[in-house]
């Protein structure tokens, strides 16, 4: 994967770099030396998207990953989850556009409350398909840990994320993604009536007819409050440890939860030049307790970064080549 900005799929290309000898921190004529910044000659510990998954993904708007983590994994994203609800979930200031859901406990820029999201934020494959979703420029917006408990009616209605800006952002097939999330599932929603993700497919490329300053449709949520779902809808099949990958832009919805709490990682990212959603910039005890390449994915530098780096990381390919979970391959 080249990272490239181009229309086609960028993880089919490989690592080309040429054996110069230079230095990455020096960049001096890496225009003239390397094709991308993204190139290495660094073994990845991660795989990019197949052709055929990044297409389905431009296509229908979302990846539904079966069985990312293992059962082992499962358990380990549960404790992490457990330990920080049981210790009061303390989250970030309030703001006029979080709507109440009392049915729902959200620990956001959980990153910062424990570091036992680490070694998911820096696994290996799932870094593999946001190096190629977002073309290599990968930052870590926000980090959430959700817990939905039970309730007869929807859990969330039918809306786009990121507000009305992005909502009404369209991008051209074969562009890396702007803004993605990524929801890991540590609870069973095989069954219908488990907190079921919605979603209409290929709906990432539409701007609702009629909308709100929240982004929710009202074309779909009126129905919605009928226990009705749109022909085309998708109701999400997702066993613990799979991870659903879908734009900013995708319509989903959250139906009612009947059998038991659902508890699952919210995690938002964009490219490095992005604000981040949650967090301003990560505390030192937090940076310092992370590998290089996660630590790149909260878009820190180091001591002398320049403005430029968000734009032109020259040594973008090392650093993201290799993380902490080395056993985690």
């Amino acid at each position: 994967m080249t990272g490239a900005p181009v229309p086609t799929n960028p993880s089919t290309k490989e690592n080309t770099m040429h054996d110069t000898g230079m230095q990455h921190d020096t960049g001096t004529h890496i225009a003239t030396i390397r094709e991308s910044t993204v190139e290495t000659a660094v073994e990845r510990d991660w795989t990019p998207l197949t052709d055929e998954q990044f297409e389905s993904y431009e296509q229908h708007g979302y990846l539904h990953l079966k069985g990312l983590f293992s059962p082992e994994e499962v358990a380990r994203g549960l404790a992490v989850i457990d330990e920080v609800v049981a210790d009061g979930a303390r989250t970030i200031e309030n703001h006029a556009s979080f709507t109440d859901r009392a049915h729902t406990v959200r620990v956001r820029d959980a990153v910062a409350r424990t570091a036992g999201l680490d070694y998911f934020l820096d696994h290996p494959k799932l870094v593999g398909p946001l190096m190629s979703l977002l073309a290599g420029s990968v930052q870590l917006l926000g980090t959430e840990i959700f817990v939905r408990s039970l309730q007869d009616e929807a859990l969330e209605y039918w809306h786009t994320d990121g507000g009305e800006y992005l909502q009404q952002l369209r991008l051209v097939h074969g562009s890396p993604s702007l803004q993605i999330k990524a929801q890991v599932f540590f609870t069973d929603t095989t069954k219908s009536d488990s907190g079921n993700f919605l979603l209409v497919p290929g709906s990432h490329r539409k701007v609702p007819t009629d909308r709100t300053a929240l982004c929710y449709i009202e074309e779909l949520d009126e129905p919605l409050r009928r226990g009705e779902l749109p022909e085309e809808a998708v109701e999400v099949k997702a066993a613990p440890g799979d991870v659903l990958i879908f734009p900013y832009s995708l319509w989903h919805a959250v139906a009612p939860n009947k059998v038991q709490e659902r508890k699952t990682f919210i995690l938002r990212y964009g490219h490095l030049w992005h604000r981040p959603h949650d967090y301003l910039r990560q505390p030192a005890e937090v940076l310092d307790r992370m590998s290089p390449r996660l630590r790149r994915m909260f878009g820190d530098f180091g001591d002398q970064v320049h403005p430029t780096d968000y734009y032109k990381p020259v040594d973008q390919g090392d650093v993201m080549a290799v993380g902490g979970n080395h056993a985690a391959v």
